[in-house]
């Protein structure tokens, strides 16, 4: 009876100091949501939207160093959605373009350093990875709608759409207007190719997105009235600053904001970007 009470007691003592290393979740119903934008993932050169392993290595540890917690889309549309929690400081991952190199040198670091993040994929890009004997390379290649339903199984990725074939230049910029078109051809133009990619990662992926990143970050607002109408929950921009989203109001998820993580910043200013909320130009 003796030896029971003092393994009761010794259990009462220890508890608070295990409860005590749980991740710290948020109240409050407003919260702030830092997001990072990474691009291409490749060794030997840097640049505006390519960094290296080891940068990208050295992002994540220093993110959680700093008291981040990863989190996914699904928990941030969740919590606005009265449904979860989220923790004190959450911090967000994106990948954009649907590059082979993300899978190839991203997605293991994710994996090593309990990471998630969304993988926002060009449905033109994709297909034409599919079709090609050569999508295997980390430098050029995208990735494949195999290999998008392979990184969705794992629980560590979530999918994105970033547009079937609107992520060019010309004739039209993104998703915007092009001179001359009416707004009703232009909302069923962007609901047309929006849908085709869902269609398409629907069919060959298993997956149907819920976040849409926009091209070069151009948006309007028919643009975002169609793809809120395709059931699109989270909308990326690539304005840098945090966004604060709100619980009950889904309206703070239709122009997240977002960090692109330059190659020539260091990790040291990425985490005085997100601390602060405010960008930081990088000398050329």
């Amino acid at each position: 009876m003796k030896r029971l009470f003092l393994c009761l007691f010794s259990l009462f003592i220890i508890f608070p100091f295990f409860t005590a290393r749980t991740p710290v979740f948020a109240e409050q119903p407003r919260v702030r949501l830092p997001v990072v934008m990474y691009h291409n993932v490749l060794n030997g050169r840097q640049g505006e939207y390519v960094v290296s392993e080891r940068q990208l290595e050295s992002d994540l540890i220093a993110i959680k160093k700093a008291g981040y917690t990863f989190v996914s889309a699904k928990q941030v549309i969740d919590f606005v959605d009265g449904k979860g929690s989220l923790p004190q400081k959450p911090l967000l991952l994106t990948f954009d373009d649907g590059n082979y190199n993300n899978m190839y040198y991203a997605f293991p670091l994710l994996k090593k350093h309990g990471a998630c993040a969304v993988f926002n994929v060009i449905g033109a890009f994709v297909s034409a990875s599919s079709n090609s004997s050569q999508a295997d390379n980390p430098n050029y290649s995208h990735l494949t709608w195999k290999e998008i339903s392979t990184l969705h199984k794992s629980g560590k990725i979530e999918i994105g759409n970033h547009t079937y074939g609107m992520h060019v230049y010309k004739p039209r910029f993104g998703v915007g207007q092009m001179e001359g078109e009416s707004e009703t051809q232009y909302r069923a133009a962007v609901k047309e190719d929006a849908g085709r990619l869902q269609t398409e990662l629907s069919r060959r992926s298993g997956v149907t997105p819920v976040v849409f990143a926009y091209p070069f970050g151009k948006y309007t607002t028919p643009a975002k009235e169609e793809l809120l109408s395709l059931g699109f929950r989270m909308l990326f921009t690539c304005n840098e600053g945090v966004t604060t989203v709100v619980r009950g109001d889904s309206t703070t998820l239709h122009y997240v904001r977002r960090f692109n993580r330059n190659g020539k910043m260091s990790t040291k200013t990425l985490l005085e970007e997100i601390e602060s909320g405010k960008h930081i130009p990088v000398d050329s």
